[in-house]
């Protein structure tokens, strides 16, 4: 890529501060988003906006780095799609979405017919770690990642990065991770509900996350986002308990099904989402509003 230019399409919750905490870095960025609003706003702080995907790989120098932050799916493989008609050769496309791994290796196809290279970036931290720093997964081509070295340390945490292995590896292991993500989430709300409905009455919970995250062996973000939940709003009041899943864990689970793994505690946390959607408990309230906070997922209120 030209040295520290790189060019971003997908300007939601994490394009968005991907692309500040670039700029921020000194990055010379491009950026398109479908909805112009996004765009201007990162305009105003130094990127350049293109009101097309055609006009963004034309205002790239060669060879292009191109960011991909979209929804897994259909929106990713339809701009991968368009994006392998436009790009030459050596360029390189990163998806940071959490695309199912074997989608990866049909992207990879899409490109590699123009020399155009992919790496999967599977990313984790959520809003805040794509403005502050993230923790970054990366499979694909090894001379490739080692290209684009530089970019991940500068978009991620201490030691917040890893080459994992060939293409899917990155979105693979981000896969296992949020799956885990399901369980230690499940557990902390279903602890929570036994504290909330125990034998002592109107504990201050906000104050036992604080102490379980300062030198328990359960402390860790999740913990320090729990109590951060919590004073955000003591009862949940207002939250209906109904915890949506971006496909991961359901991933996960199928595919620990096809290798014969047990996968207990991750599979029953799933399952307990499944029923959240027609479950007044309060710690599906609070599992909902825990996935607000470290993440910015979308609340469902009560009407």
């Amino acid at each position: 890529m030209a040295e520290r230019s790189i060019g971003i399409i997908g300007l939601g919750k994490m394009g968005s501060n991907i692309a500040k905490q670039l700029i921020g870095k000194g990055y010379n960025i491009t950026v398109y988003n479908r909805s112009k609003e996004p765009v201007k706003e990162l305009v105003a702080i130094g990127a350049t906006g293109a009101d097309s995907i055609k006009e963004f790989v034309a205002m790239l120098a060669q060879p292009r780095s191109i960011w991909l932050m979209l929804p897994a799916g259909q929106a990713t493989t339809s701009v991968i799609t368009e994006l392998a008609g436009l790009l030459d050769n050596e360029d390189v496309v990163v998806d940071g979405s959490n695309s199912y791994y074997k989608d990866d290796i049909e992207h990879k196809s899409l490109l590699e017919n123009r020399g155009v290279h992919l790496l999967d970036a599977g990313c984790s931290g959520g809003p805040s770690g794509a403005l502050n720093g993230m923790s970054i997964m990366v499979g694909g081509e090894w001379n490739v990642f080692e290209k684009l070295k530089g970019l991940f340390k500068d978009l991620s945490v201490r030691d917040g990065f890893s080459y994992i292995g060939g293409t899917g590896s990155g979105h693979f292991v981000k896969m296992v991770h949020n799956a885990i993500e399901y369980g230690m989430m499940e557990s902390i709300a279903e602890g929570l509900e036994l504290v909330k409905k125990g034998p002592y009455k109107d504990l201050d919970i906000a104050s036992i996350l604080k102490v379980w995250n300062n030198g328990s062996v359960i402390s860790g973000r999740l913990m320090e986002l729990s109590e951060r939940a919590i004073r955000n709003n003591k009862d949940m009041s207002g939250i209906l308990p109904h915890v949506d899943d971006t496909g991961e864990g359901r991933w996960s689970s199928m595919l620990a099904l096809e290798y014969g793994i047990p996968f207990i505690s991750i599979s029953n946390a799933l399952d307990n989402r499944f029923s959240s959607r027609d479950d007044e408990q309060y710690g599906r309230r609070f599992l909902a509003a825990l996935r607000h906070e470290f993440g910015g997922h979308r609340v469902e209120k009560v009407e």
